[in-house]
C-alpha cells in the first residue's frame, strides 16, 4: 500500500488551515506535520493542535498567537489576515475571504512599456459570482494614458482582465510586449493600441500590432485608487 500523501493525511483532521499545510507540506517536500513545524519555526504542539482542529469548551478554534499566526503566514506564502478569517469566521471582515468574496492577486504594474511591469504582493476581493466561468488576472495602473473618456483609468487604479474574453474594439486591453512587460490601452482596428488621454505623450499614444506580443484580453472591471498617487 502507498503510504498517504500529507493532503490525504491532514483531510482527516480538522483544522481550519490544513489544505493550506498539506499544500504548502507537498511543494517544499515535506512528509510530517512535524517537520512543517521545523520548517516554519513553530512549536510542535501548536502544529499539532491546529492541524487536529481542537476547539475551545464553546467549540470555537484554538487559536494560536500572534507570533505563531506571522510565522505560519510567512511559511504558508499568505498574508496573516487571510489566516486569522479562516480559524476565526466571525472575525469583522472574514466574508471578504470565507464567504462572499475571493482574494484576487495583482500580478504587477501595466503603463506606457515595459519598463513599468513590476512584481506585487497586493491583493484585492471581487465577488464569487464575478468569478464564475471568469479566468481573471489584477494589474496596478502606472501613469495616467488612460485617464481619458467617457471611463478614464487613473494612476493608481487596479484593472481586472478576463483572460477568456478576446480583446474588444474600443474597450480598453492589458497587452504584453513584444519588448516585455503589460500596457492598459484601447483597441483599435488593425490591432492597434492607443491612449484615451487626449494629453498623453504622442510618442508613446499608439502602439503599433507589430510591438504587440499578445492581447491579454478585455478589462471587466476598474477598481478606483484615489489615495494611491
Amino acid at each position: 500500500m502507498e503510504p498517504r500523501s500529507p493532503r490525504d493525511e491532514l483531510a482527516r483532521l480538522r483544522g481550519p488551515l490544513n489544505t493550506l499545510i498539506a499544500t504548502r507540506m507537498q511543494t517544499l517536500g515535506l512528509p510530517t506535520v512535524k517537520q512543517f513545524a521545523d520548517y516554519a519555526e513553530v512549536g510542535r504542539t501548536s502544529i499539532y493542535e491546529l492541524v487536529r482542529g481542537r476547539t475551545t469548551t464553546n467549540r470555537a478554534w484554538t487559536n494560536p498567537s500572534i507570533d505563531t499566526l506571522i510565522k505560519l503566514a510567512v511559511a504558508l506564502d499568505v498574508p496573516t489576515h487571510e489566516l486569522l478569517y479562516l480559524i476565526d469566521p466571525s472575525a469583522p471582515g472574514a466574508d471578504l475571504v470565507t464567504g462572499k468574496h475571493l482574494p484576487l492577486y495583482v500580478a504587477g504594474r501595466v503603463g506606457t512599456g515595459p519598463e513599468h511591469l513590476a512584481p506585487s504582493g497586493e491583493v484585492v476581493y471581487v465577488e464569487q459570482a464575478f468569478v464564475v466561468n471568469r479566468e481573471l488576472m489584477a494589474f496596478r495602473v502606472y501613469e495616467d494614458s488612460m485617464a481619458g473618456g467617457k471611463h478614464p483609468i487613473y494612476q493608481g487604479d487596479v484593472v481586472i482582465v478576463d483572460r477568456l474574453l478576446p480583446g474588444e474594439l474600443n474597450f480598453p486591453v492589458v497587452a504584453r510586449l513584444r519588448e516585455g512587460g503589460f500596457v492598459v490601452k484601447r483597441l483599435r482596428p488593425g490591432g492597434i493600441l492607443d491612449s484615451a488621454n487626449p494629453e498623453a505623450d504622442p510618442q508613446q499614444a499608439l502602439i503599433a500590432p507589430d510591438q504587440v506580443a499578445h492581447v491579454l484580453g478585455r478589462v471587466v472591471r476598474v477598481i478606483s485608487n484615489v489615495l494611491t498617487p
